[in-house]
């Protein structure tokens, strides 16, 4: 039986075939979480947060009671703000400016409490998703904010909520309410620390404005005959 060989030409043009394919698959890059704000008990992974703070894919935040951490996402938000009694982590942060247009997904895993946050307009092919224990939502250039009983708030843009089976559209002054299954007018207040217009638009870090609280001045006690 004759066998065929590869030519050296085909075997070339192969291992170039299988280069690119590899630099292909490898174009995305990991993006980045840091926080800008911490007011109150705010821990990552059990210890205690910091301003300045890179937080990694799977790492998880935790803020107490009153608290709150703002985070700067840069192109995978720009800006999430984790509310009081919370925890979320980042199951994914990436970021392919290799294309025609930018593929950028973001996916947040809310466990408990409220999480809000801004989203610029990304191309087609990105996502932002936050899967809750009870929704979830595809948000697309968007104020939003997801709490784990199923609420989910719109100030401006538009989020696509899962829930129960079926889907529903909430768009800027609307909120979807779990206890109806539906869309109703939005009547919560935009969380403190959410960016202004102008702000969004420069896609600048927004800190949260923390107060530091110090012990009031004792007064030196007076000896008597003075």
């Amino acid at each position: 039986m004759k066998m065929i060989g590869i030519s050296p030409r085909f075997a070339g043009l192969c291992a170039i075939t299988a280069i690119l394919a590899g630099s292909s698959l490898s174009a995305a890059e990991t993006g980045k979480a840091e926080l800008t704000g911490v007011k109150g008990s705010v821990k990552v992974d059990g210890q205690a947060a910091f301003v300045g703070e890179a937080v990694r894919t799977g790492q998880k935040i935790e803020t107490g009671a009153g608290a709150q951490a703002n985070l700067y996402l840069a192109d995978n938000g720009p800006t999430v703000v984790v509310l009081p009694d919370s925890s979320i982590s980042f199951d994914e942060l990436s970021f392919d400016k290799s294309g025609a247009e930018p593929v950028i997904t973001t996916k947040i895993n809310l466990k408990v409490g409220s999480v809000a946050g801004y989203v610029k307009k990304t191309s087609s092919q990105s996502s932002y998703i936050v899967k809750g224990s009870t929704v979830t939502a595809v948000i697309r250039s968007s104020e939003y904010q997801v709490t784990d009983n199923g609420v989910v708030a719109v100030w401006s843009g538009c989020v696509t909520v899962s829930y129960r089976g079926a889907s529903y559209e909430v768009c800027g002054g609307q909120m979807f309410d779990p206890a109806a299954a539906s869309v109703v007018a939005n009547t919560m207040i935009l969380p403190a620390g959410m960016p202004s217009a102008i702000q969004q638009s420069a896609n600048v870090k927004v800190s949260v404005p923390v107060v530091p609280t110090r012990p009031e001045p004792v007064a030196s006690p007076v000896k008597a005959g003075n």
